[in-house]
């Protein structure tokens, strides 16, 4: 391919797509991708951390298709010379902040984020958001955008000893991701005195992940830590049943029946956890949805047993709640049996899924707990 140094790339980021044409696996046209542009180290690095980024997402109930397409083209912009890096953003019409005109070299986050859109026809949200915070995250930063930029930092195979990047992989591997994510930011941050820059939206994750850890929003007991653990599996298990229905042309009612009651008794039991009861709707339904129907509520159930688990300390986990079964029946029971009986309840029906597409010829999902442990 003829070298791009010295022109002015009038089109943008689709300059640097010449020669390119897409098969339909990302996995493929990536590699092509950095052949084309004689990037072997980059394409490495990149295989290196895709590997990581759907091993973190299994292990944290993320979506590990998503985290691999983040992953696999969290760098593409390594192609573009850093000192055309300002006029390409421009042209592309990404939002250049001062701060990164001192230091062009950061925009390859925000022009990956671009090019996996104009080239690679991402479109979706969450797969660009994480592209775009690779390097330095940003305040507000969700569970996926964390994944994919922790991936990234724990597939550096740097000379030397580095006891933060030990300390990093020992935190990823022991559910402690915001732990993880905060001492690299720290690393940064004591180091600032030496760097070129240390940029606003990395100032801004630290500050944020400090004040969360001096509230211990997120990692405190035993019990709630395996309580976290067996909610991350509920979120794996529901996304490998989602993948594999939708892969499957016909389906028999009793899978999207069963999957259906299993996202209907998460969300009767998140609402009555809420003091919400009565926005519950009916358990069993005739199971004739879409799938991408019960995708949609999968996730809602995910993001609202995280936001509600991100608020349990020990003593309320021991509170009791006051609820009315489906047949009228009054009853009290603590918040940490409830949790408990949600992750028990869909692992049970999930296996009858399971036995279900069987019966249909039809190869079930590997959601065993053990599973998701293996990261298999």
């Amino acid at each position: 391919m003829e070298s791009q140094e010295n022109r002015v790339p009038q089109t943008g980021v689709k300059a640097f797509s010449a020669g390119l044409e897409l098969t339909g696996s990302l996995l493929q046209d990536v590699g092509t991708f950095f052949k084309l542009h004689k990037d072997q180290d980059t394409w490495d690095h990149t295989l290196k951390v895709t590997s990581q980024a759907v091993r973190i997402a299994r292990l944290y109930g993320a979506d590990a298709r998503k985290a691999e397409q983040a992953a696999l083209l969290h760098d593409i912009s390594n192609v573009i010379p850093v000192g055309l890096m300002p006029q390409v953003a421009e042209l592309s019409g990404v939002k250049v902040l001062e701060e990164e005109l001192r230091y062009p070299r950061i925009l390859h986050q925000k022009l990956s984020r671009a090019m996996a859109e104009a080239i690679f026809g991402i479109r979706d949200t969450d797969i660009l958001q994480a592209i775009e915070c690779h390097t330095t995250l940003k305040p507000q930063a969700s569970l996926f955008d964390k994944v994919v930029f922790i991936a990234d930092k724990v597939a550096w195979d740097l000379p030397g000893e580095h006891a933060y990047l030990q300390e990093i992989r020992r935190l990823v591997d022991d559910l402690k991701l915001n732990g993880a994510v905060l001492t690299y930011l720290n690393q940064v941050w004591e180091r600032r005195e030496q760097m070129k820059l240390v940029h606003s939206w990395l100032i801004g994750a630290r500050e944020e992940l400090l004040e969360r850890e001096r509230a211990s929003l997120e990692e405190g007991s035993p019990v709630k830590m395996q309580l976290l653990r067996m909610f991350r599996h509920m979120a794996w298990a529901n996304r490998e049943i989602v993948n594999a229905l939708q892969e499957e042309e016909s389906l028999p009612e009793r899978p999207l029946q069963l999957f259906g009651h299993i996202l209907a008794a998460e969300a009767t039991w998140l609402a009555r956890l809420q003091g919400a009861e009565g926005k519950a709707g009916p358990l069993w339904s005739a199971g004739k949805g879409k799938i991408e129907h019960y995708s949609e509520l999968a996730e809602e159930s995910i993001e609202g047993f995280r936001q509600f688990m991100a608020e349990v300390n020990d003593g309320k986990l021991k509170e009791q709640i006051h609820y009315r079964t489906s047949n009228g029946e009054s009853f009290a029971t603590s918040i940490e049996d409830i949790l408990t009986h949600v992750a028990l309840h869909g692992s049970y029906h999930r296996g009858q899924i399971a036995a279900s597409l069987r019966m249909a010829e039809i190869v079930p999902p590997a959601t065993d707990y053990i599973f998701f442990v293996r990261g298999d």
